[in-house]
């Protein structure tokens, strides 16, 4: 076999990093919309409200922050197959540990570690690196499509798993062996890049290098992208974990509230490659790249989840096809914004170590805050106000995104 051919044929492994990336984070992800499944019964065996019984999937979103910060900074030292075997054992340590715990302080820890474990930032990254320059935003944007997929299927493997079980820590931990198992796959087939993969890379690797460092913290628009992140979460994992509830608030049973559960989130399946269409369609017009990103992520992408959310709770009541179509408009837009995340801080900062630092910060702090508050919140103004204000809430959310989304190429660096 000649280089050629042996570079094609490891150049090929690509899809099989792609294919085990985009299972283990669907299914790590699908824990989050588990727990509000299980909500009613949880209150029930912990004799708390529903608002505290919330602060599980609060736990796992900061959880999911701090893995993703923390497995950044192994893969970086050690790679990307260290840094995600480490978060995956955390998650099946804590996925395991959730049905067990004999008070409710315990399963917020083990929450804690079965968030450690969603491995977006270095499945993004490591599935990035095994492409080729003009196929990265396709393996990113079908990275962060898994996402989606995994909130909006959680709810219905949920239900699904307790009836099968017949209790929600029956369904844990049927759940739990589903992601040992995944997670012993990806391990197993799991591979670092090899260096010079793709020599059309080297030259801006080389350029990369060649720049002085740009500090991502002093950056105004990189604190705003995380302000962006912040309200992704706030509006998409709010809306996803809430919207099971909201479905049987309205009297449709079980297989039907789990249905428009899994439709809101199977629809990020096709608008987050849509997105980046969008976007890559509006450089190819002339648009600086960042104001093309920046575009998609405040109009077809913020706005339009403002829009229908705030207008859910108008269309649901109606009858259950009204239900789905509205369910599938509310989670169409903010997924967008996953398929330009990772990309846009190289945009913002024109500095590649700085932009990789970013990111990492970004799904610290956005996600984690985010996350943690939106999983609380609506549930919380449910109890307080009614699900209208909940729905407008969230709504407030994803308009404050688009505004932020559309100022960003301001703050673009100039070194």
């Amino acid at each position: 076999m000649n280089s050629n051919q042996k570079k094609n044929v490891t150049s090929s492994y690509r899809w099989v990093i792609l294919v085990i990336n985009f299972v283990v984070c669907a299914l790590a992800y699908a824990g989050l919309t588990t727990w509000s499944t299980a909500l009613n019964e949880l209150v029930a065996t912990f004799h708390v409200s529903k608002s505290v019984a919330s602060l599980g999937a609060s736990a796992f979103m900061m959880g999911y922050a701090v893995g993703s910060f923390v497995e950044t900074q192994i893969a970086a030292k050690y790679g990307y197959r260290t840094g995600g075997i480490v978060g995956l054992i955390c998650m099946v340590v804590g996925i395991f540990g959730v049905p067990y715990a004999s008070s409710f302080t315990m399963v917020l820890v083990f929450r804690f570690l079965q968030g450690f474990g969603i491995l977006w930032v270095v499945g993004t990254n490591s599935t990035v690196a095994w492409f080729p320059p003009a196929n990265r935003g396709f393996a990113s944007g079908v990275i962060g499509g898994s996402l989606v997929l995994g909130i909006g299927m959680g709810n219905f493997v949920a239900k699904l798993l307790i009836e099968i079980a017949g209790s929600w820590q029956g369904a844990f931990k049927l759940f739990a062996v589903i992601l040992s198992i995944a997670a012993a796959v990806w391990a197993i087939l799991m591979k670092n890049p090899p260096k010079d993969l793709y020599r059309e890379s080297a030259p801006e690797q080389s350029a990369a290098q060649a720049r002085s460092h740009v500090n991502p913290y002093r950056s105004v628009g990189a604190w705003l992208l995380v302000a962006c992140m912040f309200f992704n979460c706030w509006q998409l994992t709010g809306y996803l974990n809430f919207v099971g509830n909201y479905a049987d608030h309205l009297g449709y049973d079980t297989v039907q509230s789990g249905f428009i559960s899994l439709l809101a989130g199977l629809i990020g399946i096709v608008s987050t490659p849509v997105g980046g269409i969008i976007s890559d369609n509006l450089v190819k017009k002339g648009w600086p790249p960042i104001k093309a990103r920046c575009f998609t992520m405040g109009i077809p992408a913020f706005m339009v989840a403002a829009v229908t959310t705030a207008l859910y709770p108008v269309i649901a009541p109606i009858s259950y096809s009204f239900a789905l179509i509205g369910c599938i408009l509310c989670g169409w837009g903010v997924p967008i914004t996953n398929a330009t995340m990772g990309a846009i801080n190289m945009d913002i900062l024109n500095d590649q170590n700085a932009a990789d630092k970013m990111f990492a910060f970004t799904v610290l702090i956005g996600l984690g805050l985010g996350g943690s508050i939106a999983s609380y919140i609506p549930t919380f103004m449910a109890e307080r106000a009614g699900y209208p204000m909940a729905f407008a809430v969230m709504a407030l959310g994803a308009l404050a995104g688009g505004i932020i989304s559309l100022i960003i190429p301001k703050f673009q660096s100039e070194k």
